[in-house]
């Protein structure tokens, strides 16, 4: 069946299509481009850091008199740094906080140097009070750099995810683990409806022959095909489930979405989407498929099971 998936493996087509005839060089373009969180995106879990800091650093790391240690572990942006004002998740901008830290009394480290016995992060982890990281640059957060990270109090994503971090470890020390949820649903959502038009029209192949001087048009037009009328289904339909489906709307497909719970009858309506209780009875009706859940045990090996 076709696939389309939120993480860095996708594909697209027909029903009934082999994912496997599509070409390697056509996902990986999409895959580095999923890593990247758009300049809004990060602009909007900035702010929200902020939010989640400021009662932390006036509440409890105010408990004990003196400048509080936070610890940022960020990209180089390098000469694109200064291009736009809201690309502020690079070492160079900091998330655009520094300021307002330093404002406060903190003592504000950054770094990308986040890896390895002798790396940046290794200088700073066992005097640190917040460690900052962001998820496609993360500093993991290892049950060990937790025991010597004594005076740790909140490890703190600008972003979504916690995978980096042994949670485990992290409760039994009592530190609070905490990311920014919702900060780039609209993000996500716009990216899968790109990756699925670029895949349903054949895009890449077609890119890479004009900027190589090649014009075989059968060799794009055979696997190009207009979501018009195709069964797109969204395996959940949480915050970025649904924005996908509203996007997905106009389009003219047909929604199928699967989730653990059912959505309102009104939003229901509103979204064209109905709903499939039963996931293998559901994969066989659609031409596109996305994964919309987060990664735990029981949805691990989803993907090879269906």
């Amino acid at each position: 069946h076709s696939l389309t998936c939120s993480s860095s493996t996708t594909t697209s087509g027909p029903a009934h299509t082999n994912p496997a005839d599509f070409e390697h060089d056509q996902l990986l373009p999409i895959s580095h481009r999923r890593r990247l969180l758009s300049s809004m995106a990060m602009r909007n879990a900035t702010q929200q850091v902020v939010r989640a800091l400021e009662p932390s650093l006036t509440r409890s790391l105010h408990a004990s008199p003196g400048s509080k240690k936070i610890v940022g572990v960020f990209y180089k942006g390098g000469e694109y740094a200064g291009q736009n004002p809201n690309f502020v998740g690079c070492v160079e901008n900091a998330l655009g906080i520094r300021s307002w830290l330093e404002s406060q009394g903190h003592q504000y480290i950054v770094t990308d140097d986040k890896d390895g016995p002798n790396c940046e992060l290794e200088k700073h982890i066992a005097d640190a009070h917040v460690l900052i990281t962001t998820p496609f640059h993360p500093a993991y957060v290892s049950a060990d750099r937790i025991r010597r990270g004594k005076n740790l109090e909140l490890l703190l994503t600008a972003g979504i995810g916690s995978d980096h971090i042994e949670l485990p470890a992290a409760a039994a020390a009592g530190l609070t683990v905490a990311e920014v949820t919702g900060s780039n649903t609209v993000s996500v959502a716009e990216d899968q409806l790109m990756r699925i038009l670029v895949l349903m029209r054949n895009f890449l192949p077609g890119h890479h022959q004009a900027i190589s001087g090649e014009w075989d048009l059968a060799g794009i037009a055979h696997r190009a095909y207009d979501l018009e009328g195709k069964t797109v289904g969204t395996v959940g339909a949480g915050r970025i489930g649904k924005l996908l489906l509203q996007r997905l709307k106009p389009f003219g497909c047909n929604l199928l979405y699967h989730d653990r719970l059912r959505v309102d009858a009104a939003l229901e309506e509103e979204l064209g989407a109905a709903f499939e209780e039963d996931l293998d009875a559901m994969l066989p009706k659609c031409d596109v498929v996305v994964l919309n859940m987060p990664l735990t045990e029981k949805t691990k090996y989803l993907n090879y099971k269906n």
